[in-house]
């Protein structure tokens, strides 16, 4: 490999697709998950990181972990 093609895969390679925090978002809204935390890094350098949670699916497993409601 040449020094251009190791410096592109050190950083992050190509091709990609850049998707908003509104997409993810509603792709996994629309696939019954529920964003509980999300940390952006508001076109910085690095990865926006979020937290889904299954609608329903914590209440029905496992009722005392997110508390008395």
């Amino acid at each position: 490999m040449s020094l251009w093609h190791d410096l592109v895969d050190w950083c992050g390679g190509y091709p990609f697709e850049v998707a908003t925090p509104d997409i993810i978002i509603d792709y996994y809204a629309q696939r019954g998950f529920t964003l509980t935390k999300i940390k952006t890094r508001l076109g910085g350098w690095g990865c926006n990181e979020f937290v889904f949670v299954r609608t329903g699916e914590l209440e029905n497993k496992a009722p005392g972990i997110l508390g008395s409601r």
